[in-house]
């Protein structure tokens, strides 16, 4: 696949996680709320392995970047003061080294769900779905269902991918710090440039090249989770 169309089809899935996603979580969360308490139950038991991934990603980013987790909450739903419902809650103290508790370290851990979350469903896949292994094209899972047929494996993988695809989107607390971690990544990225005298066009064309196998796997990561997003949106839409 042309780079253009693998940058483009990434950037089109996120677009639809970011956009369609959080507003098809918040019309199921909403529908649950005002509906029978048999369906607010059926909601909660959809949503639950989705938001418990989504917060273990928020855990083992900030353990991981040498922080400590105060409070985790993998899925416990409660009204907030505000408006809303809480699905669930990690609560961490940062690394006291400068860049891992700075901007780029809680950013990191906002946006761990993003990272995580597809690479464990995508995981989970392998073990659960016949005849795909840990290391096969992400594509291959949809491969396998479609030639295999469904089996109590890779049904039970499609209700975790549901919910994971629709747990999935970090929260907008979780995006707090990203405006300076971009700016700070960029300016790191402008001096290395400026210290390297720049790229030429081959160069460019290099980096290019060099990134459309990794860009490949994190679209076919994300696609179960954009189409979750834009299927949900559809049927919700009212």
């Amino acid at each position: 696949m042309p780079r253009v169309l693998v940058l483009a089809l990434v950037a089109v899935e996120l677009c639809c996680i970011y956009l369609l996603g959080r507003r098809v979580l918040d019309r199921l969360v909403a529908r649950a709320v005002a509906g029978s308490r048999a369906r607010r139950w059926c909601t909660w038991a959809f949503l639950a392995p989705g938001v418990a991934l989504h917060e273990g990603a928020h855990a083992l980013a900030a353990t991981a970047l040498l922080g400590r987790v105060t409070r985790f909450v993998p899925f416990a739903p409660r009204p907030m003061a505000g408006g809303g419902v809480l699905l669930g809650e990690v609560r961490y103290r940062t690394s006291p080294l400068p860049v891992l508790g700075g901007a780029p370290g809680r950013a990191a851990i906002g946006l761990a769900p993003l990272v995580v979350v597809p690479v464990v469903v995508y995981v989970l896949g392998c073990v659960l779905v016949t005849g795909v292994a840990v290391g096969d094209d992400p594509a291959e899972l949809a491969r396998g269902l479609v030639d295999r047929g469904p089996d109590v494996g890779s049904l039970l993988w499609l209700l975790l991918a549901l919910s994971a695809g629709i747990g999935l989107l970090p929260s907008p607390t979780d995006h707090r710090d990203l405006p300076q971690a971009l700016a700070l990544l960029a300016a790191v990225a402008l001096a290395w440039l400026a210290w390297r005298g720049g790229l030429d066009r081959a160069e460019g064309q290099q980096l290019l090249t060099d990134a459309l196998g990794p860009a490949t796997f994190v679209a076919q990561l994300l696609a179960p989770a954009a189409a979750v997003a834009l299927v949900g949106a559809l049927l919700l839409r009212r």
